[in-house]
């Protein structure tokens, strides 16, 4: 759930001792002197930011449904905080508003969004405690409408506000740090936001793959000599067409390509490069699919043996 962050000092609540001491000779003994104690206690200093994960806009098609943008919510203080999280998908600049459905806290800390894993943040009852130092991944899931034209953009905005307060830099809020210390308001002011948008592409392939197993004793434990047959699933959403589309997979380590397994759409397919869609390189398979127009799906398949 969390990760490494950036460092944000001494913990909240810390105290900080320290004695002075004096060594001195005095009638030939060597002698020492302590000072009193000075301490005192780190107070908290609150700060977070939010930062988008994906790398670009996310591509959809339209209407779309449960797409996803990944964000990092960071504290970047002293001390332990709970933030509340908030998005705001009716922003300005774009050419449409996406429908937020939900937000999900990344529960295994993967990255990724497991919608059966992930716990929704369900209007605030979920909102994460950060530990100073870490990060949480925060996937914002919304729908697409549909009529939207191809490259329209929807946005959406990420906010993270420290449940405690927020208010100017340099606000304390006395008592509420760790150990009884106060909680100084950082630069951030106690929240922070990021934005990112989804996009809206003419053709979106999606490419998935699966395999089954069958072993010699006819069960399906993989096992030396077992046959494991690959299909890959093309599908094509939105609308508009590709051009040259050439699917490939690379045989994997520790097994052997089984020859004339080659299928699209369930025909078969040559192993040379000939008249048909479909080649054995000798080290992966490849079957040109050409011009494709959306909506569209096309499944090839192959079989290997394991060595």
């Amino acid at each position: 759930m969390s990760a490494s962050a950036l460092a944000a000092g001494t913990p909240s609540g810390t105290t900080v001792s320290n004695v002075a001491t004096l060594d001195y000779v005095q009638a030939g003994a060597s002698l020492r002197v302590d000072s009193n104690a000075s301490r005192f206690r780190v107070d908290e200093v609150l700060n977070v930011i939010v930062q988008k994960r994906d790398a670009t806009n996310v591509v959809v098609a339209s209407p779309d449904a449960a797409r996803v943008l990944t964000f990092a919510v960071t504290n970047t203080g002293n001390g332990s905080q709970k933030f509340r999280l908030s998005v705001n998908a009716a922003l300005a600049g774009d050419q449409f508003d996406p429908a937020f459905g939900k937000l999900v806290i990344d529960t295994n800390g993967n990255g990724v969004y497991d919608p059966s894993v992930d716990q929704d943040d369900a209007n605030g009852l979920n909102d994460p405690l950060i530990a100073p130092d870490q990060s949480v991944t925060v996937f914002v899931v919304s729908d697409i409408p549909s009529g939207r034209a191809n490259n329209d953009v929807g946005l959406a905005a990420l906010t993270a506000q420290a449940a405690i307060g927020t208010g100017p830099a340099g606000t304390t809020i006395a008592g509420k740090g760790a150990g009884g210390s106060d909680v100084v308001i950082g630069a951030s002011r106690g929240v922070a936001v990021a934005q990112n948008g989804y996009l809206v592409a003419q053709a979106q392939p999606v490419v998935t793959k699966s395999q089954t197993v069958a072993n010699p004793s006819g069960g399906s434990v993989a096992l030396p000599g077992s046959i494991v047959t690959y299909t890959l699933r093309l599908e094509i959403k939105g609308s508009g067409s590709t051009v040259n589309s050439l699917l490939a997979d690379t045989i994997p380590a520790n097994s052997t390509y089984v020859p004339g397994s080659l299928r699209l759409d369930g025909a078969v397919l040559t192993d040379q490069a000939d008249a048909d869609a479909g080649r054995f390189t000798g080290s992966a398979i490849e079957v040109g699919l050409g011009a494709l127009v959306a909506p569209v799906t096309r499944v090839v398949s192959f079989q290997v043996r394991l060595n």
